[in-house]
C-alpha cells in the first residue's frame, strides 16, 4: 500500500510539472504575441532577440534599457534621433520580444547579447550608446569588453553601482531591500538558486498573476504607448530574465572594465532624478551625491567627458541635443 501511494504521489506530481511546463510555454507565445511586434528577431545562436532601427547614416544610435524596462521605451526619441542618423533599441533577453537567454543574467551577459545581435544584423561600428540608470554600467561593460566599437556615450541619471560605499536611500530600494534589509542579499541569492525551476515549471508566472504591474519610465510616450511598454517590460516572462540574480558578479565586471578613454562622453542628470523619484524623496546629503558625486565619477570615465544638468523633468529634446553633441564631437575627432 504505501509503495502505491507513492506512485500515485509521484504520478501526480509529474503531471503537475508538465501541465506547469505547459502553461509556461503558452504564457511565454503569448506575451510575445499580444501586441504587433515592433522591429525583427535576429538569431544570436540558438534564441533571438528584437531589433527596431529607422533613419539613414553613420554612426547609429543605439538605446540600451535597464531593470524590467522593454526596449521600446525609446521609441519617440528614436525617432527623432532617425532624422540625423540611424537608430535602434533593442530588447534585452525576456523582454519585449526577445526570447529569455540563460541565467544568471549579469551586466557581461547584456553587453555579449548586444555584441551578437549588432553583429549578426550587420550593424558597423563604431556605435553611439545611449542608456539610463544601470545601462549605464551595461555600456561601460561592453565598452571594456569591445573598446573599439564605442565612437560615443550618452548616460541619462546613470547609476555608480561599482562604488561600495553608495548609501541607497530608502525610495530607490528594491522590494527585497525593503522587506529583508540587512538580510537581503541572502534571502536573493536563495530565491534565486531556485528560479530557473521555477520559471520552467509555471510557478513564477503563476504568482506574477497575483502581484501589481509594475510602472515604467520613458520619455515622450503617449500614454497608449506607456500602457503597451508596461505589458512588454512586466509578465510572466520578464519575472526570469532579472539582473537582480547576480548583481554582485555584475559589479565585479562593472570594476574590471576600467575607464572609457577618450569616447566623447555626456552625462545627463535631471533634477527630477532616476526612477521618476523626485528630488524631495532624497535628503539633502544623498540629492548633492546623487546631482554631484556619482554623475562627475561617471563624466570623469573619459577624457572627453562632461555633466549636463537638466533643471527639472528630463524632455527628449534634451536626450537628442545631447546625442547630437556627441554625434558632432565623434565625427570632429575623426
Amino acid at each position: 500500500m504505501p509503495g502505491r501511494r507513492l506512485t500515485q504521489v509521484a504520478a501526480v506530481v509529474l503531471i503537475l510539472g508538465l501541465a506547469g511546463c505547459v502553461f509556461e510555454q503558452i504564457g511565454r507565445y503569448r506575451d510575445r504575441s499580444r501586441f504587433k511586434q515592433i522591429g525583427r528577431s535576429v538569431n544570436i545562436g540558438g534564441r533571438t532577440l528584437n531589433l527596431s532601427c529607422v533613419g539613414q547614416g553613420s554612426p547609429t544610435v543605439v538605446f540600451d534599457t535597464y531593470g524590467h524596462q522593454s526596449g521600446y521605451s525609446w521609441v519617440a526619441v528614436q525617432s527623432a534621433v532617425a532624422k540625423y542618423t540611424r537608430a535602434c533599441w533593442y530588447d534585452r533577453a525576456g523582454y519585449g520580444w526577445s526570447e529569455l537567454g540563460p541565467s544568471p543574467r549579469t551586466f557581461q551577459s547584456v553587453a555579449s547579447d548586444l555584441h551578437a545581435l549588432l553583429q549578426e544584423a550587420g550593424i558597423p561600428s563604431p556605435i553611439v550608446l545611449v542608456g539610463a540608470g544601470d545601462a549605464a554600467s551595461h555600456i561601460r561593460v561592453y565598452s571594456g569588453s569591445y573598446p573599439t566599437e564605442v565612437g560615443g556615450i550618452v548616460m541619462l541619471d546613470g547609476n555608480d553601482v561599482d562604488d561600495p560605499a553608495l548609501q541607497i536611500s530608502d525610495s530607490e530600494k528594491g522590494g527585497f531591500q525593503r522587506l529583508f534589509g540587512t538580510w537581503a542579499p541572502g534571502a536573493r541569492r536563495t530565491l534565486c538558486r531556485t528560479q530557473p525551476l521555477l520559471g520552467a515549471a509555471g510557478i513564477l508566472r503563476l504568482a506574477s498573476l497575483f502581484g501589481k504591474p509594475r510602472k515604467t519610465n520613458s520619455f515622450g510616450l503617449t500614454p497608449e504607448q506607456h500602457a503597451e511598454l508596461d505589458y512588454l517590460s512586466d509578465n510572466g516572462t520578464t519575472l526570469q530574465a532579472t539582473e537582480v540574480c547576480a548583481r554582485e558578479e555584475s559589479m565585479r565586471q562593472v570594476r574590471a572594465a576600467g575607464g572609457l578613454r577618450s569616447v566623447p562622453l555626456v552625462v545627463i542628470v535631471s533634477k527630477t532624478g532616476r526612477h521618476g523619484s523626485t528630488s524631495q524623496d532624497l535628503t539633502e546629503a544623498e540629492e548633492k551625491n546623487r546631482v554631484g558625486k556619482v554623475s562627475n565619477a561617471l563624466a570623469g570615465l573619459s577624457t572627453n567627458g562632461r555633466v549636463v544638468l537638466i533643471e527639472g523633468d528630463l524632455k527628449p529634446e534634451a536626450i537628442v541635443r545631447s546625442i547630437l553633441d556627441v554625434l558632432q564631437t565623434d565625427q570632429g575627432s575623426k
